[in-house]
């Protein structure tokens, strides 16, 4: 077992009922990584990032707009993989080292159906994977908040399998809503999509996944670090993006943690 994995594993922690509620109902909704006095700020950064993106980043589909590669997307974005209790989850489900896959921008576009539900791995396939939702905008009833089946992930089948129509309601799914700058870590195994946006306006959030180390990400992020990336994050970051590794001390982990 490698030194970073031990020492994130005793030493990050989710809040106080956060992991039996992840365990049991397969999802938790928190504060997250901004403080409500940043989350302003940080929506400019994010609509910045989303209109500086290269083409070949941008994925349009029925109802959002993705923008891939936000790992480099400037010093904003860099607290929201290194998040606590999203490392800690990442302990609880993976339960081996594991490394970032994805970091993307998901913008829900105004006036757009619900998403079909689905699962992102199943437990039986042998690759655990933790997801993250971090709201840029408040996540309301009406405007596309990602619903969720809970306990669906300790399930053996996914929704195509019993639905018809895996966009309609699933009797005891429940919306995850929340203020801007809250995040959603969820088992990549639960039922979940996002529901209708009924309103006007986007609905934008940032979105990710960490896997295990040993399994092929959907990003070689390696590949992708740029120079000023590079230049600015700590040695916990690098080991999550599965980059090469510099000399530490050990007290790197929490300074890392805190920025």
């Amino acid at each position: 077992m490698d030194e970073w994995f031990s020492e994130i594993a005793a030493d990050y922690k989710l809040p106080e009922g956060g992991a039996e509620e992840l365990r049991d109902a397969g999802f938790v909704v928190m504060a997250g990584p901004l403080p409500r006095d940043r989350v302003s700020g940080f929506a400019a950064a994010y609509d910045l990032a989303v209109r500086a993106a290269h083409p070949d980043d941008v994925s349009i589909g029925r109802t959002s707009i993705r923008v891939h590669d936000f790992v480099n997307c400037g010093p904003e974005f860099d607290c929201l993989y290194l998040y606590v209790p999203l490392l800690a989850a990442c302990c609880s489900v993976i339960r081996q080292p594991f490394k970032l896959s994805t970091m993307l921008a998901r913008t829900v576009t105004a006036h757009s159906s619900a998403q079909a539900l689905h699962a992102d791995f199943r437990n039986q396939d042998g690759w655990p994977m933790v997801g993250f939702i971090i709201m840029v905008d408040d996540f309301q009833s009406d405007n596309g908040a990602t619903r969720f089946v809970p306990s669906s992930h300790l399930w053996p089948h996914v929704p195509i399998d019993v639905m018809q129509d895996p966009t309609t309601d699933y009797e005891g799914q429940v919306l995850a809503t929340g203020r801007a700058g809250s995040i959603i870590i969820y088992n990549g195994s639960i039922w979940h999509g996002h529901t209708a946006n009924a309103t006007g306006q986007p609905r934008r959030s940032i979105q990710g996944a960490y896997i295990r180390r040993d399994a092929q990400a959907g990003v070689d992020q390696a590949a992708r670090i740029r120079p000023d990336t590079l230049s600015r994050i700590g040695s916990l970051a690098r080991y999550l993006l599965n980059l090469p590794a510099e000399k530490r001390g050990r007290s790197t982990i929490s300074g890392s943690a805190a920025s």
